[in-house]
Parts: C-alpha cells; sequence; structure tokens
C-alpha cells in the first residue's frame, strides 16, 4: 500500500515528509484502529464507531466532537484524509488516538489499497501454527487492545518459506486466530471457529460471517475450540477481518483445501457490504 502525502492531525493536515511525533504524542498514545474505505464507501464504519467508543471508554475517555451524531464529524474529516492524498478508489485508513495536556488528540492517514473493493485471494495462503507464546484469557484478550502484542510477536518470528500466516494458540494449545484475523474451519456443512471465552479475539466482521453462515444453512459451532487435528480434518479453511475481507487458506503442512463454500460466502460477504 502506497500512503498518502498528508496526515490529518486534529483536523490539520501536514506534509508526511515533514510529521514527526512528538515524546507527549508517544508518552499518551492509546490506541489506533483502521477501517477500509472503498470508493465513497466506508464498509464497516458503524462497528469501527462502536470499538473506538469501546476502547475509548476503556481509557475512561470521551471524544464527542468525533463520535457524536453516529460519527459525522470522523466520517467527514476522513473523506477529507482521502480526498487530500486522492485516494478516489480503495484504501485503508489508519486513525490514532493520543493524550496531550489533558485533552485528547487524533491523527488521520490513508494509503491506497491495491484492490477497489473485496476480492478472494486466487493464490490460496499457506499457514503454519505459531507456539512462539500462548495467549491467555483476559477481560480484553477479544479485542485488538489486549491482542497485538501477541499478534506482533507471531508476525516477528522467522516465517518457513512455505508460510504466509501463522495461527495462534491459548494458554490449553487451542488454535484461537491468525494475526489480526478470525479463523474459520469448514467440514462438510459445519463451520467452527473460536470463542472468546478461549481468549479468541473477536473481529468487528464476526457478526456479519455468522449470518453468511445462517443464510447458507450452515451450522456454526465455537464450543468445542479448535486443535490442530481439526485442520487436518477440515475441507476448507478461511481467514477474516474487515480489512483484507475473506482469505482462503489452501494448506496446512502437508493437507491442501479446497474453496467452494468460501467463494459462495465471499460473495454474500460482498453483496452484504455493496448494499
Amino acid at each position: 500500500m502506497n500512503e498518502g502525502n498528508y496526515i490529518l492531525v486534529n483536523g490539520s493536515f501536514v506534509p508526511m515528509a515533514e510529521y514527526r511525533i512528538s515524546l507527549k504524542e508517544s508518552d499518551g498514545f492509546l490506541f489506533s484502529e483502521r477501517i477500509r474505505a472503498v470508493r465513497s464507501a466506508f464498509p464497516f464504519f458503524r462497528e469501527t464507531l462502536e470499538m473506538i467508543k469501546q476502547k475509548l471508554m476503556i481509557f475512561n475517555q470521551s471524544f464527542p466532537e468525533l463520535t457524536e451524531n453516529d460519527g459525522a464529524e470522523l466520517k467527514r474529516q476522513m473523506e477529507r484524509t482521502l480526498t487530500k492524498n486522492k485516494h478516489f478508489l480503495g484504501a485503508v485508513l489508519s486513525l490514532r488516538f493520543w493524550i496531550s495536556d489533558r485533552k485528547i488528540q487524533y491523527s488521520i492517514q490513508s494509503a491506497k489499497h491495491e484492490n477497489v473493493g473485496y476480492g478472494l485471494n486466487d493464490k490460496g495462503l499457506y499457514v503454519a501454527v505459531s507456539d512462539t507464546i500462548r495467549k491467555s484469557v483476559s477481560s480484553l484478550s477479544n479485542t485488538s487492545l489486549g491482542s497485538e502484542i501477541n499478534w506482533r510477536i507471531a508476525g516477528n518470528y522467522p516465517k518457513d518459506v512455505a508460510s504466509d500466516e501463522f495461527l495462534l494458540l491459548n494458554t490449553d494449545g487451542q488454535i484461537i486466530e491468525a494475526v489480526g484475523s478470525n479463523v474459520y474451519l469448514i467440514k462438510g456443512s459445519t463451520v467452527k471457529g473460536a470463542s472468546i471465552y478461549n481468549g479468541a479475539y473477536a473481529d468487528i466482521s464476526k457478526p456479519l460471517i455468522i449470518n453468511l453462515f445462517n443464510q447458507l444453512k450452515l451450522s456454526y459451532n465455537e464450543t468445542e475450540g479448535i486443535a490442530e487435528e481439526d485442520l487436518k480434518e477440515a475441507d476448507e479453511i478461511f481467514l477474516v477481518n474487515a480489512i483484507d475481507g475473506i482469505r482462503w487458506v489452501v494448506g496446512f503442512e502437508g493437507k491442501r483445501y479446497f474453496n467452494n463454500t468460501i467463494r459462495k460466502i465471499n460473495d454474500l460477504f460482498v453483496r452484504n457490504l455493496v448494499n
């Protein structure tokens, strides 16, 4: 992705080449959030707004200037950022929030996405299980706030040339997620996922995905957890998040997977976001 030439900082544009993160900004950093832009639309905007509110509340903060009126001002500032950077087709916006002088500060940065909209990857991903560190269950383990350190560690672990993504384990040895994504296994007409009660991250796309399972009359189950043996017995596997959409997994170790049902799920996924 190509970053834009300008970053919006508290409502004013600053050339990216001149922008420097101050010590106050670094020390007061709270969290970041990303959202996909498809032409003039922001899929998952409502869900992202609710996540921002939730994270602000966790830090005992609020930011009504951006979040009230269904996030109208936040949306306006994101639209300004896209226009300033001439990102009129596909883009990803990165929002950062920090406290300085006892006030909430923010920045918005946009980067051009290689795809205008969501599309299923033609070349399947190869995955491997990361046992570098195991994620424990906590009150924040279902959010990025409680997951990012695990993702960072897994992301910096040297990858085997045959793997594109890592699957993470919880302290019970169950597979709970990929880096920044939910993982789903399909076998016949049954889909298996991971529960937040087992420490799994819950991407904001999850309610929509489960709804699509119901539309396709697929039985969804996350109470049993996902074992490594389940990967070897699955017919299809896919990863999902609100930025990348649905990504098909083609292989794990010596096992190879189809994408017949995944294609149907992806078609509905795109249709629901367009309408």
